[in-house]
């Protein structure tokens, strides 16, 4: 099924398409209105009007053209061809004359080695690929207008710090001038301050440089000047895929560069498949009708005649060129397959570097918050104590720039951190979408085709994270010392941090489950758990909610092979209750910030749920995943047994359609 091509350039407003039907929405309708607003507008404003984003959609609509020429292959033509003229020779009766003629022909293709049906195929895929490149072309065009908005949002910021800074040195100045006039002061001290003094305004100029060039930037995309005192943009972190793993899955069932590079291969078999008609023979149905006024003698004699019958032709030769352009049309095959491995291998490295952007600026923000605010309280306490003389102007003139480049480092990590998530949406292909700009006039996939590429992601792209795989770990190994002292203490078996060897003859049971360590299966069931004899958790038909003990490593979310026992008994007893549903959810201590916690806690649920699902090959509709963070603690209070208590995971086991859709919705 193809679109009709009557269209206006006024439906272009703006360009959200819903390629599929979204699991679940970014963000709710209320924050959507007041946190993207801005970038609502300046994405919409772009879009409508930039020329590459207009180049696309009259490829799009060309495209339309096409499939209708291609179709005219099936329909009947029909010619009619006249003449009159005056004719002179010097033999037969008359030697001058005026003669007419006129002639009516049809012809109808009746097989062409289906050459027609393929070739519409062909323009059918292109069509859609330049649908999808429009789509593409529109999330650039989105994500450049975004992050221009935030980069003048941002150096606004810069000027007005850079600026404040300047005023703190001029401040310095007058008074060591004073001071220097008053005899109080030295002259060295105003040759240095004055050298910082011009280090303040070389850094507002630079600042404004910065802001005049992205303000020309932000001119070009959007076409016009920025506003002073717009709204700020304010991303939600519920954007933020819980894992890179989920993250690439998203891409490749939404990014319109890598769903073009599929129909590119889509087409080039269509061209292929078209080429083999030369080798079938071409059958079409011809019918004639002429009249001339004098007959091949010149004579005055009307004549007519007429035809109708069924022309059959097939070639046997024609110098191999029926073989060439068919084994060119299969390379270009091979072409496009590559194309397509290589937007996969793109959207991969793209998606994980924007990915990590977006963690790393996570993790830095607080250190840089708090290094902005003791070098805050450092510049105010140099100042009184140079008042009172226990402080040299030094000490003071480099308290005061370490305050500005700080605060400068945490202003420009905060609207790092948002472009970072605008371009991971854009490599998912969600940007548009999160940003609500959309349009119900502009066409759906739907509208385009009755049979949409179905993919197998997995085959096609491989999934790999590279942040597991660097030192990233390493660093933060002291720091899992110091939050892994919890595993110690009840349902977390001594052995985790230092081997213990038990003497001959003598019991041991890390966790208290009543099952000696040498024989336990599942070494950290959780304290009055009911187990079997291997020690892992006892399922029975009425079991409605169980802890699972997996002990995650500080700052991780994967379960390592010695606690999968327990994931395999819960999902044994999925397998023998097809009618039970499981929403795995994840709990954190009350120690630490709760918006990180939160996230962990989701991503140690989702890692459980999708160990169920692609390991043990439990259906995706019968799993769930929440993360609850610190909003349901069992001990509320922060200590070593506290902690231990709170860092869980549970299963929670419901029948067949009693879950809410809240939960339904978890795994996405």
């Amino acid at each position: 099924m193809a679109i009709s091509k009557h269209f206006t350039s006024k439906k272009l407003s703006a360009l959200l398409i819903f390629m599929f039907a979204a699991n679940g929405s970014l963000f709710d309708a209320q924050a959507e209105q007041t946190s993207v607003m801005p970038l609502h507008y300046v994405a919409d404003k772009a879009i409508s009007s930039n020329p590459e984003v207009q180049q696309a959609w009259h490829a799009f609509k060309a495209s339309m053209y096409g499939i209708d020429a291609a179709r005219s292959g099936y329909l009947p033509t029909v010619d009619v061809s006249a003449s009159t003229g005056y004719e002179k020779r010097n033999y037969g009766i008359e030697s001058d004359y005026s003669r007419n003629t006129a002639e009516l022909s049809l012809g109808q293709m009746l097989y062409d080695g289906f050459r027609t049906s393929n070739t519409v195929k062909r323009f059918e895929s292109i069509q859609l690929i330049r649908y999808f490149e429009l789509l593409d072309q529109a999330e650039k065009t989105a994500l450049a207008a975004s992050i221009a908005y935030l980069d003048v949002q941002k150096f606004t910021e810069l000027v007005e710090l850079a600026e404040n800074n300047l005023k703190e040195h001029e401040s310095v100045y007058q008074q060591i001038e004073q001071s220097v006039g008053a005899g109080v002061a030295r002259a060295a001290d105003l040759e240095q301050i004055s050298g910082r003094l011009s280090l303040a305004q070389s850094n507002v100029m630079t600042e404004y440089a910065n802001l005049h060039d992205v303000s020309a930037r932000y001119l070009r995309i959007i076409g016009e000047l920025p506003v002073q005192g717009t709204v700020k943009a304010q991303l939600s972190d519920d954007a933020i895929p819980i894992s890179i793993n989920q993250a690439l899955d998203i891409a490749y069932k939404n990014s319109p560069n890598f769903y073009a590079s599929l129909y590119n291969i889509e087409a080039q078999k269509a061209n292929a498949d078209s080429q083999k008609s030369a080798f079938q023979p071409n059958v079409d149905l011809s019918a004639r009708y002429g009249f001339q006024d004098r007959d091949e003698l010149g004579l005055n004699e009307s004549r007519s005649e007429a035809r109708i019958g069924i022309d059959v032709r097939y070639n046997l030769y024609n110098g191999g060129l029926d073989s060439a352009n068919l084994d060119q049309a299969y390379q270009e095959v091979n072409v496009a397959k590559y194309q397509r491995d290589q937007t996969c291998v793109d959207i991969r490295q793209n998606l994980q570097v924007a990915y990590n952007n977006v963690q790393v600026l996570q993790n830095k923000i607080p250190s840089l918050a708090k290094h902005k605010e003791s070098s805050s309280k450092v510049k105010y306490a140099y100042k009184d104590q140079f008042d009172i003389g226990q402080r040299t102007l030094l000490d003071v003139l480099d308290a005061e720039n370490e305050s500005f480049q700080s605060n400068r480092a945490y202003t420009a990590a905060l609207y790092d951190r948002q472009s970072a998530i605008l371009s991971m949406l854009a490599e998912m292909g969600k940007l548009l979408e999160t940003l609500n700009v959309k349009s119900d006039k502009f066409p759906l996939l739907s509208e385009l085709t009755d049979d949409p590429i179905a993919l197998n992601a997995d085959s096609i792209c491989p999934k790999f994270d590279v942040a597991a795989t660097i030192g990233r770990q390493a660093f933060l190994q002291k720091k899992k010392q110091q939050d892994n002292a919890y595993m110690t203490v009840t349902a977390m078996p001594n052995y985790l941090t230092i081997p213990v060897t038990p003497p001959a003859n003598t019991f041991v049971d890390d966790d208290n489950d009543g099952i000696a360590n040498e024989t336990d299966e599942c070494p950290s069931t959780p304290a009055f758990t009911e187990v079997d004899e291997k020690g892992c958790t006892k399922y029975r038909s009425n079991t409605s909610s169980v802890e699972i003990g997996i002990p995650f490593l500080a700052d991780s979310s994967v379960v390592r092979p010695e606690y999968m026992q327990e994931i395999a008994r819960l999902a044994d007893f999925l397998k023998q209750h097809p009618n039970k549903n499981v929403e795995i959810q994840g709990h954190a201590s009350l120690e630490g910030s709760v918006q990180y916690n939160r996230k962990l806690s989701e991503k140690r649920a989702f890692s459980v749920a999708e160990i169920l699902i692609q390991q043990y090959g439990i259906s995706p509709n019968r799993v769930s995943s929440l993360g609850y963070g610190v909003d349901q603690p069992r001990i509320n209070e922060i200590s070593v047994r506290a902690n231990a208590a709170n860092r869980r995971i549970e299963a929670v086991i419901t029948e067949s359609g009693s879950q809410s859709t809240a939960m339904q919705s978890g795994w996405s």
